[in-house]
């Protein structure tokens, strides 16, 4: 059988959780710009390029576009 002990936490230990749980937005954010860079490389860009070649519709990029952004949606601000 496991025993956990409890350990206080020292004054640094706290600032530094403190600060980790501050960061959580842009972090969160950071995530889904990264997620969005891959998906409009994979997804919206050469429907992009084929529509300059005219090979597809302006219409088909954009909803490319839109649907990258639906399926990774910036978290709302905090307050």
């Amino acid at each position: 059988m496991t025993e956990f002990i409890e350990v206080p936490l020292t004054a640094e230990q706290i600032a530094e959780r403190e600060a980790w749980e501050a960061a959580s937005y842009e972090r969160h954010v950071a995530r889904v710009k990264t997620a969005r860079f891959h998906a409009y490389q994979v997804e919206a860009d050469p429907l992009f390029f084929g529509w300059q070649r005219g090979e597809n519709t302006e219409q088909d990029w954009l909803d490319a576009v839109q649907s990258v952004k639906d399926a990774n949606p910036y978290p709302e601000p905090e307050a």
